[in-house]
């Protein structure tokens, strides 16, 4: 199924005083946390479409490697004939997922349910539309029966009068990110916070915190290696199927030891991060040292970070032969080691078999 992502980001911003693609959340740009989302659910072929301010955007998003579009009347259309500008190219996707470019917080389970609905529609479905409580929510989808629909349509009311005139399907999704937009300052406030709550962060920050901690240079060596390994183990992941948060997994292997010089590093990193509303990533990290609770998939964020470790010595990559082979010097061997051992293994082919890479 031939799925493409589409984000209208062509707007002036002038009720939030600033312009919002550019606002950080965690340290990212929001029009990039946007494309987070997309890409969290496997989705590649995304179009942003910009408008005011489209050199730096575009200067932006070309290390996404996302494909601008530009709307040059911005200043005279609406949302709508940005919609209309990114669609008109996309007439060959199977689906095409459609985003506000202030609508960066969706969770990779919400994606995986829409995903999971298209296969499921009634035949001759031209439109899903996700509903939150009692608002239709984010990410609505097109169907290759509503594009025409879409670039056609004279009537009122946007992207919602379309969806009550065509074949469009409703499904219910819980989860507060497919609301969490920002048109005003106050709704900004709200935003940072709930990024903060479920999100992963930049590197630019977990720099600050190295800082913060004072972290030696070979500790935040061996992050940065662990942090790599496990946003690209995300990557190819969803690119097979999985719907994870890759930056959440990039991000807890890049902290996973912030606190390694303390007793308890784990705990404290955890406590470290909470303190600052950092909730789900703490939640990773204070689970990074072992398998104490074994998962029963690769595809889980924590999952990915622990085994990430374990394939990471100093900053460099080798195999769990290697990685423990100090271990076993001594005798006897813990049963935690060994247990740990064997869910790497078994998690490392997981991977191996869902990707087609070696690790």
């Amino acid at each position: 199924m031939r799925i493409k992502g589409l984000i209208a980001a062509a707007g002036l911003s002038s009720r939030m005083g600033g312009f919002k693609p550019f606002m950080k959340l965690n340290g990212f740009p929001m029009i990039e946390m946007t494309v987070q989302s997309l890409k969290n659910a496997g989705i590649r072929d995304i179009t942003v479409v910009t408008g005011y301010r489209a050199e730096e955007m575009a200067r932006l998003l070309e290390p996404l490697g996302v494909r601008p579009v530009e709307n040059r009347a911005y200043r005279e259309t609406d949302m709508l004939a940005s919609i209309r500008k990114g669609l008109a190219s996309m007439k060959d996707a199977d689906a095409v997922f459609f985003l506000p470019g202030d609508i960066p917080l969706i969770a990779p389970e919400s994606m995986k349910r829409v995903r999971e609905r298209l296969s499921r529609l009634p035949e001759g479905t031209q439109a899903l539309v996700p509903v939150t409580g009692e608002s239709t929510s984010h990410p609505p989808v097109l169907l290759p029966g509503g594009f025409e629909a879409v670039l056609s349509y004279q009537g009122e009311g946007g992207l919602k009068g379309i969806f009550s005139s065509i074949r469009t399907e409703y499904m219910e999704l819980e989860d507060a990110g497919t609301l969490a937009d920002a048109d005003f300052c106050g709704d900004f406030a709200e935003l940072e916070a709930y990024a903060r709550a479920h999100k992963g962060v930049s590197r630019e920050l977990c720099g600050r915190w190295y800082d913060e901690v004072r972290l030696p240079e070979h500790v935040r060596a061996h992050c940065r290696a662990v942090g790599e390994l496990a946003g690209w183990m995300a990557e190819r992941l969803t690119e097979h199927g999985a719907f994870l948060d890759i930056e959440l997994c990039r991000s807890g292997g890049a902290l996973h030891d912030l606190c390694r010089l303390s007793a308890d590093h784990e705990r404290k990193a955890g406590a470290f991060l909470r303190e600052k509303g950092y909730l789900a990533l703490a939640a990773v990290v204070e689970r990074h040292r072992g398998f104490e609770t074994e998962p029963e998939t690769v595809c889980e964020e924590g999952a990915i970070v622990c085994l990430a470790d374990k394939l990471v010595r100093e900053d460099r990559r080798v195999s769990l032969e290697e990685r423990y082979r100090k271990a076993f010097s001594h005798s006897p061997v813990k049963e935690r080691i060994l247990r740990d051992i064997r869910v790497c293994r078994r998690l490392k082919e997981e991977f191996e078999v869902i990707t087609g890479e070696r690790l």
